[in-house]
């Protein structure tokens, strides 16, 4: 006897299944990525931040001007990296929103092959007991 359309649609939801939870798992790591980059420039403007008011804690006692050249060059090199972090942190959140768009179209997909099993069940369900009621009905119209 061939396999029920519902049955032949549950290898293809397994599947659909199995690529949601890859897709899952990548947004996973990319929303960790997300949180790390964002904690990674909290702490480079925390620094710089720190930094600049210990220049003007030392410049208000009294330093050279090749002390005055270091600090500003240190801040200058911070504000770089706050640069390059803000361009890191960016393309981390682009990453997630791309794989935030391929999980959920994976999860479309799961959802309209766990529909359409439900569908297909109901039907066959509603034929078989048609077909019991009639094969009941035979056998009470033979007896009589």
């Amino acid at each position: 006897m061939a396999k029920r359309k519902s049955e032949r649609f549950k290898v293809l939801q397994k599947l659909a299944g199995k690529y949601e939870e890859l897709a899952a798992q990548s947004l996973g790591k990319s929303v960790s990525n997300v949180d790390a980059q964002k904690s990674r420039l909290a702490e480079l403007k925390q620094f710089r931040e720190e930094y600049t008011k210990q220049f003007y804690a030392t410049g208000a006692a009294g330093i050279s001007g090749a002390a005055i050249q270091s600090y500003q060059n240190f801040i200058a090199q911070l504000d770089v990296a706050i640069e390059q972090q803000k361009q890191t942190l960016f393309a981390a959140e682009t990453d997630q929103s791309q794989k935030k768009e391929v999980w959920q179209d994976k999860h479309r997909t799961t959802r309209i092959y766990d529909k359409t099993i439900e569908q297909f069940t109901a039907k066959e369900t509603k034929e078989k007991d048609r077909r019991e009621q009639k094969e009941q009905d035979d056998r009470t119209h033979t007896v009589k």
